[in-house]
């Protein structure tokens, strides 16, 4: 496992926003259930992005299946979201995340994954 990878990795398990850039850049697929693609900045990711995301999706776990390094020296992860929706609804959500590491920080993500396949989930 590659230093980068194992703080990405650190991320996911924690949630520690403070390994994140101050300056980070965050971009999402049309498909997750927040109001733009674009959040620049930790304390916009932290203090808007993921509660946006919480108020449609409460609970999920990220399970990486692959990081894939790419030439320019970022990570390719693919896996997906294990996720309960406010209504109850579980399911898998398929992702694809390139990763932009620097030193000690996340510095970029650019994530895509269709949140909408949970319109064909019914309630546990």
């Amino acid at each position: 496992m590659t230093p980068e990878e194992a703080l990405i990795r650190r991320w996911m398990e924690s949630g520690d926003h403070s390994i994140l850039a101050e300056d980070v850049s965050w971009r999402v697929s049309p498909g997750y259930p927040v109001p733009r693609a674009d959040w620049r900045g930790r304390a916009e990711v932290e203090g808007t992005f993921f509660p946006t995301l919480r108020r449609h999706f409460p609970h999920w776990k990220i399970v990486v299946e692959s990081f894939t390094p790419l030439a320019d020296g970022r990570l390719l992860a693919s896996g997906a979201y294990d996720a309960r929706d406010v209504s109850g609804r579980t399911g898998r959500v398929p992702f694809l995340q390139i990763w932009t590491v620097t030193g000690d920080h996340i510095t970029g993500v650019e994530a895509v994954a269709d949140f909408g396949a949970f319109a064909h989930v019914t309630p546990d």
